[in-house]
């Protein structure tokens, strides 16, 4: 019975274009191309997209965030400190588990290509991860991180406009009432210093 369920959970990725896309904790307006892969224990917003290849295991990502191409959240975490490094072997000698902790990103995050953001990190709202960059430890709301491993170079805005921001929380509403707000606080936000 699990093995024909597992069959047509199957055929209906593959009539529905949702090859990859394993959740269904998902909110809507959300966008992938091919190859993406999107595992059970993940809760995906809404407005998100997702380029060819990117991977998300065991994740919390918000609303409105870009992922370029060949990006990876939340690869697993094979053992270190046990005599192999073999899952096979390891998951049933110590009970090792590939996901320990859970990727935490928030809203209108935009990663670049081939960014690696490691289990147990939180990126805050608003932050750039510049492409290559490896992610091993968290990012906080409008920095601008690049590198391996990345450190935060900027922020995007200044203190008092990353307030205004957080206080506005654009993010929460739907594509279109979205847009308009925006439209109404940007005259509020550009006279910030």
């Amino acid at each position: 019975m699990f093995r024909i369920r597992k069959i047509i959970k199957k055929i209906y990725r593959i009539i529905t274009g949702r090859k990859g896309i394993r959740t269904k904790n998902f909110g809507k307006g959300n966008k992938w191309k091919k190859g993406v892969l999107i595992t059970e224990n993940c809760n995906i917003g809404s407005y998100n997209y997702f380029n060819f290849n990117t991977i998300v295991n065991n994740s919390n990502i918000g609303n409105y965030c870009s992922f370029a191409p060949n990006v990876q959240i939340g690869p697993g975490k094979h053992s270190k400190n046990y005599i192999t490094t073999c899952q096979r072997i390891s998951s049933q000698t110590i009970s090792h588990k590939l996901n320990s902790s859970k990727v935490n990103i928030g809203n209108d995050v935009w990663c670049g290509a081939n960014v690696v953001i490691m289990q147990g990190v939180s990126v805050g709202d608003g932050a750039i991860i510049g492409a290559n960059a490896v992610v091993t430890k968290d990012i906080p709301s409008y920095a601008i991180a690049v590198g391996l491993p990345a450190e935060v170079i900027k922020y995007r805005f200044s203190k008092e406009k990353i307030d205004f921001l957080k206080k506005k929380k654009w993010y929460k509403k739907d594509l279109k009432e979205a847009k308009s707000y925006i439209k109404t606080i940007e005259k509020d936000f550009f006279k910030l210093k």
